[in-house]
């Protein structure tokens, strides 16, 4: 496991561990005893102290633009998930279940003659997330009724929100409006929680939404940008560029 504060991945780290830790995440220290499955979104500061000598652990990353690509429940749920629950106990059968993917996905790893490498490994990424999604649930329906943190609630709510208003709506200040906060307060609640900024979230789901139309639609550029809101054509393209580093046609003719 590592200190995903000083790298430049983007994403979620999704570590199967054994034996005993104490997990420090941005100075918050958690338990991890026995079987336990590690969940970490990039932008924490972690620490692993105060390891048994039978600790162990295996660790599947998946970028950011990996996870807003599958359908939903992994998309935005285990992010939201992942920020308020870092570690999930597991029983035997569980981590029995869990290695089973770990095991596959370390062998697709070693297979450099398969043909369908890559597509074997987002399905087996895909269906372990799915797992993990599970686990999430059972968590959460063993969890007492107990009183949450108002920055937590927010950001639950801000996540709904944009999910169903992110193609229209880009700007801060009407997430913050529709939540009764300043977009200063909101802007800084989101970034603590998750590690990114309320654009930077909003950006990636535009950016994820316009790769699949350029890849799966034969719809224009204008009209792609007309069905995101955008201001203008131009505005558009300067936006995918900025964040991709190519042109929409020229990402469509790479795809």
């Amino acid at each position: 496991m590592k200190n995903t504060e000083n790298e430049n991945f983007e994403g979620l780290s999704l570590s199967l561990c054994t034996g005993r830790c104490t997990l420090v995440v941005d100075g918050h220290g958690y338990p991890v005893e026995g079987d336990s499955l590690v969940v970490l979104s990039s932008g924490h500061l972690v620490e692993v102290k105060d390891r048994s000598s039978d600790y162990m652990s295996r660790t599947v990353n998946v970028s950011l633009e990996e996870v807003l690509e599958f359908p939903s429940p992994v998309d935005l749920d285990i992010i939201s998930l992942s920020m308020k629950y870092h570690v999930i106990p597991l029983d035997r059968e569980e981590t029995a279940c869990l290695s089973a993917y770990y095991d596959l996905l370390d062998r697709q790893r070693r297979q450099d003659d398969s043909a369908y490498r890559r597509e074997i490994t987002r399905s087996l990424v895909y269906a372990l997330m799915l797992e993990i999604c599970d686990r999430f649930l059972i968590l959460t329906e063993r969890k007492p009724d107990m009183p949450r943190p108002k920055q937590e609630i927010l950001t639950d709510n801000f996540f709904r929100l944009m999910s169903a208003y992110y193609r229209t709506e880009h700007n801060v200040g009407f997430y913050a409006g529709m939540l009764n906060r300043t977009p200063k307060y909101l802007s800084n609640a989101i970034r603590k929680l998750s590690g990114r900024s309320v654009p930077d979230w909003i950006d990636s789901m535009l950016v994820r939404d316009i790769k699949q139309m350029l890849k799966f639609s034969d719809k224009t550029i204008l009209e792609i940008s007309e069905e995101l809101n955008f201001s203008s054509p131009s505005v558009f393209i300067q936006f995918f560029r900025r964040k991709t580093g190519v042109t929409p046609l020229q990402y469509r003719k790479q795809g």
